[in-house]
C-alpha cells in the first residue's frame, strides 16, 4: 500500500470516527470547539509557518486576483445553470446565487494540499484565497443587499454603519491576519531561521494536530436530512463538475502545465462552499425580521443544510482525487472526471423524477 492511499484510509476513518461521535453524543459543543480551534489555532499557525518558509515572489501578489475573477465566472456561469435546472423556488435560488460562486478552501482542502503538496504549495494556496475572500466577504455582501432590495422593492443607500462589520470580518479574520504578519516577517529580510527553536517546536506540534482536527470535523459535521438530499445533493456534483470544467479549460486555452500554481486553482476549485454568505443571509434576515415567511429573501434552514452537505461532499471528493497522482497531472483523465460529475449530478436528479428541483 502506497504511503498516499495509506493516509487517505486513516483521514476516511477519522471522517468516520467523526460520524460514530455525532451519532453517539450530539453535542454541539464538541463541534463548535473542534471548529474554532481549527480556524482560530491549528490552520492559521501552519499558514504562517508554511508563508516564513518560502521565498515570496512579486508574481504571487497575481494570484488573489485570478481567483477572484474566477469566483465572477463562477456567478455567471451559475446564473445559467439556474435556467437549466428549472429552480422555481425563488428564496432557495437567491440563497444558492450567494451560496455556489463561494469557496471554504480553509476547512475542505488546505489540510490536504498541506499533506500532500507541503508548505510551498499550502503558503500560495492562502495567497491564492484572498482573492476568494474578498469575493466572499464584500462582494457577495453587496449581491446579498442587492437582492434584499430588489424582493422587497425598496430603494435605500448602503450605509457605513452597514458595511463597516464586512471590512471588519476581512481584515479581523485570523487566516488573513497571520499572512498579514508573516509577509511583514519576510518583507523585514527575516526567515523562518531567525524564529526561536521553542517557538518553531511549538507551531510544528501544533500544526500535526490539524489533519487529525479537520476530518474528525467534517465526520462530526455531517448531518442527513432526507427531505433535502436529493436537492443538494445534485447540486453539489454539478458545482464541481463545473468548476473542475472551467479551471480545465483556461488551463487548455492557455497552454499551462498541470502542475504547480496551476494544479492548486484546479484544487480550490472543489473546495466547499464558503460559511460568510451564510452570515450575509442572516444579516438580512434581521432586516426582514418583521416580515411574513412568504416574504423573506432567502431561505435559512436550507443554506444551513447546503453548507452541512458541502464540507463532506468537497473533502472527500479531494481527498479521492490524491489517491492517483497519474490522474490528477493528467488533463484528459480530469475532463472526464469533471464530465461525469456533471451527468451524475443531472443523473441524480431524472432519477428523483422531478421536473423542477425545487
Amino acid at each position: 500500500m502506497s504511503e498516499i492511499i495509506l493516509e487517505i484510509f486513516l483521514f476516511t476513518s477519522l471522517i468516520f470516527l467523526g460520524i460514530f461521535l455525532n451519532y453517539c453524543f450530539k453535542n454541539n459543543y464538541l463541534k463548535k470547539s473542534l471548529k474554532f480551534y481549527i480556524l482560530n489555532i491549528a490552520l492559521p499557525v501552519t499558514i504562517f509557518i508554511s508563508v516564513v518558509s518560502i521565498k515570496i515572489q512579486y508574481k504571487y501578489f497575481f494570484y488573489p486576483l485570478i481567483f477572484l475573477l474566477f469566483n465572477f465566472l463562477v456567478l455567471t456561469v451559475s446564473n445559467m445553470l439556474f435556467r437549466i435546472l428549472n429552480v422555481e423556488d425563488l428564496k432557495k435560488k437567491r440563497t444558492l446565487i450567494l451560496l455556489l460562486p463561494s469557496f471554504a478552501p480553509g476547512l475542505s482542502c488546505f489540510t490536504l494540499i498541506n499533506e500532500f503538496l507541503g508548505y510551498d504549495s499550502l503558503a500560495k494556496a492562502s495567497l491564492i484565497d484572498f482573492g476568494n475572500k474578498i469575493f466572499v466577504l464584500i462582494i457577495l455582501f453587496f449581491i446579498a443587499m442587492g437582492l434584499h432590495k430588489q424582493n422587497q422593492k425598496i430603494q435605500s443607500n448602503l450605509h457605513k454603519k452597514k458595511f463597516g462589520p464586512v471590512l471588519k470580518n476581512l481584515f479581523y479574520e485570523p487566516i488573513n491576519i497571520v499572512i498579514f504578519i508573516a509577509l511583514l516577517f519576510l518583507f523585514s529580510n527575516n526567515t523562518i531561521n531567525d524564529m526561536p527553536n521553542t517557538l518553531i517546536s511549538l507551531f510544528e506540534g501544533i500544526k500535526t494536530t490539524l489533519a487529525p482536527a479537520v476530518f474528525l470535523f467534517v465526520g462530526i459535521s455531517m448531518i442527513f436530512e432526507k427531505k433535502y438530499f436529493l436537492q443538494i445533493l445534485p447540486i453539489l456534483f454539478i458545482r464541481a463538475g463545473i468548476c473542475l470544467l472551467l479551471v480545465l479549460s483556461i488551463i487548455r486555452i492557455f497552454n499551462f502545465k498541470l502542475e504547480d500554481e496551476a494544479l492548486l486553482y484546479l484544487i480550490l476549485s472543489l473546495s466547499s462552499v464558503s460559511f460568510w454568505p451564510f452570515v450575509h443571509m442572516t444579516f438580512i434576515e434581521k432586516l426582514e425580521k418583521k416580515l411574513p415567511l412568504s416574504r423573506k429573501t432567502f431561505d435559512l434552514k436550507f443554506g444551513l443544510i447546503f453548507l452541512a452537505y458541502s464540507l463532506p461532499f468537497s473533502t472527500i471528493l479531494i481527498m479521492g482525487l490524491f489517491i492517483s497522482e497519474e490522474t490528477l497531472t493528467d488533463l484528459m483523465s480530469l475532463f472526464l472526471i469533471s464530465i461525469s460529475l456533471i451527468m451524475i449530478g443531472f443523473l441524480i436528479l431524472k432519477i428523483s423524477k422531478k421536473k423542477a428541483l425545487f
